[in-house]
This record gives C-alpha cells, structure tokens and sequence, in this order.
C-alpha cells in the first residue's frame, strides 16, 4: 500500500468515527507522535531513573508472588464469622 493510499484509507476511517471519546484519543495519540519525532520515553531519564528502570525489568516476575496454599492461609480467617 502506497503512502497516499494509506493515508486515503485512514481519511475515511477517521471520516466514520461518531464516537467524540475516539476521536479524543486519536488525536491525543496523533500530537504525542507528532511532537515527539524520534524521540524515546528513556530519552528525560537521568542515569539513577534509568538504572532504577533497569533493574525493574530484570527483576524476576515471580519475585513477590506466593503459592495459592499460602494465600489460603493468609486468608482463611477472613472467610469465618
């Protein structure tokens, strides 16, 4: 698909939107993409935001979880009167 005919195609689904809240977002999306050219969400980050970004992302997913036994127990006097 060509440039123009991408941008032909969006033209009309815009053109169809009649929900204002859709449109809202589009247009929010639209200036965020706009105003921000290249630009990376890291970019602001001083080297301590950075590295505390890091390390939550290397953090492993299981680190604060408990196993449904656990949980019962923890739990089990909230189910009596």
């Amino acid at each position: 698909m060509s440039l123009t005919e991408r941008r032909s195609t969006l033209i009309q689904q815009i053109n169809n939107i009649n929900d204002e809240q859709t449109l809202e977002m589009l247009q929010e999306t639209l200036g965020y993409y706009t105003h921000n050219a290249g630009k990376d969400i890291t970019d602001d980050l001083d080297k301590y935001q950075m590295q505390e970004l890091i390390t939550l992302v290397e953090e492993p997913a299981e680190k604060d979880t408990i196993s449904e036994e656990e949980f019962r127990k923890l739990f089990a006097r909230w189910g009596t009167k």
